[in-house]
């Protein structure tokens, strides 16, 4: 047998410390250089630092700032740098420094409270959408399981299109909105963005359910955000509620890598009432 077999304990059981060595064995295999993990570490915390708009001034620090403030040697800044080169987030400009040449957009995930677009909302600069769709369509088994109240051929409002942020795509949306809803809604009012829409109809949500997934972007929604097929992206699902729990609206969406989506607030749920006694 060689050492790289599992070798049965004299009850049949695995051999734990064997399993134990053996993994150890892989993981170090695996695992990059120590300074590599430092650099991607610091990558991590200056990409934060420029999602949270730190460096108001237009510039990061220098790398001598930068070492000194993470205690971390010259290789390693400059690693964390390169990786945020690469992924086309700075920049070094001959007499200015390294500068930031691609914003991040941090959303909350949250709805607009009631009576405030989402451009109040997110203050982030001029939100509009750019209508690609508006149709009534049968409501397919995926729409119908998302909806309440709604059977499959039942009619639903198909509503897809870009949503901007000072003229620069940032969201690919397909909203269905099930009929009570979707006949109380104007598409010449629709200048600002979904929610504003429900609103302007007198439709009464409350909350919504989100689901977020990576994904890379296919061709069409490539072309329609204005990114290379391949690119990542951020996949959303949502479905929105009235005050009665009922599920209103079913959107899928594809949001460009910029924008990343905080949810706070998030409560612990106490199990020990549901477990047996």
């Amino acid at each position: 047998m060689s050492s790289s077999e599992q070798r049965p304990s004299r009850t049949g059981a695995p051999d734990t410390a064997l399993e134990r060595t053996l993994f150890g064995a892989q993981v170090r295999e695996c695992l990059p250089a120590s300074s590599q993990l430092i650099a991607r570490r610091l990558h991590d915390l200056l990409r934060a630092a420029l999602r949270d708009g730190a460096f108001a001034s237009g510039r990061l620090p220098s790398e001598a700032e930068l070492m000194a403030q993470y205690q971390a040697s010259r290789d390693v800044v400059r690693e964390a740098l390169d990786l945020l080169r690469n992924a086309g987030l700075i920049e070094r400009r001959r007499g200015v420094g390294t500068v930031p040449v691609r914003a991040e957009y941090l959303v909350a995930g949250a709805l607009p409270p009631e009576g405030r677009s989402l451009e109040e909302h997110l203050a982030l600069g001029r939100i509009s959408p750019r209508l690609l769709h508006w149709a009534w369509v049968p409501a397919t088994r995926v729409i119908a399981d998302h909806l309440d109240g709604i059977s499959v051929g039942d009619d639903c409002l198909c509503i897809e299109y870009v949503l901007l942020l000072d003229q620069r795509p940032i969201g690919l949306f397909t909203n269905y909105l099930r009929a009570p809803e979707a006949a109380r809604v104007d598409l010449t009012v629709f200048r600002e963005d979904f929610y504003s829409l429900l609103h302007a109809g007198g439709i009464d949500f409350t909350a919504f359910d989100v689901g977020l997934q990576a994904a890379r972007a296919d061709d069409y929604a490539a072309a329609l955000l204005h990114v290379l097929p391949g690119e990542p992206v951020l996949l959303l699902e949502q479905t929105i509620r009235n005050h009665d729990g009922q599920a209103i609206d079913y959107a899928l969406g594809t949001c460009r890598s910029e924008i990343q989506l905080r949810i706070g607030a998030i409560p612990r749920i106490d199990l020990t009432g549901t477990l047996p006694r």
